[in-house]
């Protein structure tokens, strides 16, 4: 089993970041465990959406929670299934996000080195999506 946990304060409205973690279909573009996500583009619990994982890995992400403040996930693929959680707290023009994960199965033992330092890439790429985004509605 391998837990992580990291956060990171964002130069984007709480909005801003929360619309980017309910839309199943682009998070490929963004987390980087993921090179697609099929399925509708609206955000339902308990819905299952395909996925392709690095190393071309199929398997399926399902949202668990969608509240306001707090988004729970999880995803799984042969070998490797990840429960995973997003809390959102508005700082200023900014969102203090902070998100863990843990994974569990025989893949997740034999790649536990390189999910090191996965929670600070994922907030990181996260962060720079919002941004963009946050300046785009401003132009």
């Amino acid at each position: 089993m391998n837990t992580a946990d990291a956060h990171i304060l964002i130069p984007a409205p709480l909005r801003t970041v929360r619309q980017i973690l309910l839309e199943p279909t682009a998070l490929a573009e963004w987390n980087p465990a993921f090179l697609s996500v099929g399925g509708p583009e609206t955000a339902t619990t308990g819905r299952r959406y395909p996925l392709t994982a690095r190393g071309g890995l199929t398997g399926h992400w399902e949202y668990r929670s969608i509240g306001e403040n707090h988004i729970e996930g999880c995803w799984e693929v042969p070998g490797l299934a990840e429960t995973n959680s997003w809390r959102l707290l508005p700082h200023g023009d900014g969102t203090h996000v902070t998100h863990s994960f843990t994974n569990r199965g025989t893949l997740a033992a034999l790649l536990r080195p390189a999910f090191a330092g996965v929670a600070d890439l994922r907030l990181g790429r996260l962060s720079q999506r919002a941004r963009q985004r946050a300046l785009a509605s401003v132009a």
